[in-house]
């Protein structure tokens, strides 16, 4: 087997966990502790997922001072946290390409807006911290997506150039990211983005399945 890729980026949420319900009711939580206006409805909520937090605090309409702010993301971080573990879960046959990949030689990155030490909780609480080299998660001051920074960091964290690295995520936040970075992109399905929006980001692969990705990374003998 060859690689054809030697790094793959991974977005977190959506991608590798599916936390659709957690992320939903962690975000409804943290906005009523904001304003008590009637929340937005669920698939709203749910197109906001994937953004900074800040972002999808003032894109929902809501106050979004820095008091606000600080409010809405530690409420969120807090709940998020206490109930990832219980219900989140990763996605089926996610587990085994991530094994499958590493077997081959590959290495792997979580890149994720998540808050740095969520983001390292998380992979832990679900058991698959040991499957990636290097997790990068929001840090104060940096440059997030869709700004290619936290891939760059990433890939160079690994030892590759951008153009050796493979992107994976589900929505426009990795895409746009990978393509500023001149890194091929993987847009996946299965997570918080439909079918049709994922097809205008015109990524390089459109997956439906985690099973799908192997051959995208990893060529067989001879072939």
């Amino acid at each position: 087997m060859t690689l054809r890729f030697p790094a793959v980026l991974f977005d977190l949420d959506g991608t590798i966990v599916d936390s659709a319900r957690e992320l939903i009711a962690s975000v409804l939580h943290a906005l009523a502790q904001v304003d008590d206006r009637e929340p937005p409805d669920k698939d709203t909520i749910l197109m906001e997922v994937g953004k900074p937090l800040e972002v999808i605090l003032r894109e929902l309409g809501y106050p979004h001072s820095p008091e606000d702010v600080r409010r809405f993301t530690e409420t969120y971080r807090a709940h998020f946290a206490a109930h990832c573990a219980e219900e989140a879960g990763v996605f089926p046959y996610l587990t085994e390409v991530l094994d499958a990949l590493r077997e081959a030689g590959a290495k792997l990155a979580v890149v994720t807006t998540k808050h740095q030490e969520q983001a390292e909780l998380t992979v832990a609480q679900l058991g698959i911290a040991d499957r990636f080299d290097y997790v990068r998660g929001w840090l104060e001051g940096r440059k997030h997506k869709p700004d290619p920074e936290p891939f760059l960091e990433a890939a160079a964290r690994l030892g590759v150039e951008p153009r050796e690295a493979l992107v994976v995520g589900d929505t426009e936040q990795d895409i746009l990211a990978a393509q500023a970075g001149g890194m091929t992109s993987v847009a996946v399905t299965w997570g918080f983005r439909p079918l049709l929006m994922l097809k205008a980001l015109r990524p390089d692969f459109i997956i439906s399945r985690p099973t799908d990705l192997l051959p995208i990374v990893v060529t067989a003998a001879g072939a």
